[in-house]
């Protein structure tokens, strides 16, 4: 799985899920969560030029930016999972993760969108 090695961790436990046929691909979703991105991650996820917060600079673990090529295949049911919970399990919750919890605020539908637009990042030459 792409998870392990991109993250140096062990392959954490979360469900199996499936996004809607051919929903990934279609560029309307990677736009939303595009936008979803820029409003609710950039302070820690984003590039400075993105408005990443001098803060996100301590965090330990270090928030990743999701330009790597690695983040474009990992499992979406994982960044799913990850998006949805956020700190509140394991193992991010013992190791001091920051991520808040999208989940109660984000719809199915725009965490998808996230995933989305997170896959594409991940393909995006950052030269």
């Amino acid at each position: 799985m792409a998870l392990a090695s991109a993250c140096g961790e062990s392959r954490p436990s979360y469900p199996e899920r499936t996004p809607p046929q051919g929903f990934l691909q279609e560029v309307k979703n990677q736009q939303a969560g595009e936008t979803l991105f820029k409003q609710h991650c950039t302070e820690c996820h984003g590039k400075p030029s993105e408005g990443r917060s001098p803060r996100a600079d301590f965090f330990e673990p270090p928030a990743p930016d999701f330009y790597a090529a690695r983040y474009a295949k990992i499992d979406p049911a994982y960044l799913f999972w990850r998006i949805t919970h956020g700190k509140t399990v394991e193992p991010y919750l013992s190791k001091g993760s920051v991520m808040p919890s999208f989940g109660p605020y984000l719809s199915e539908e725009q965490i998808w969108q996230l995933v989305s637009y997170l896959r594409v990042r991940g393909g995006i030459s950052n030269g």
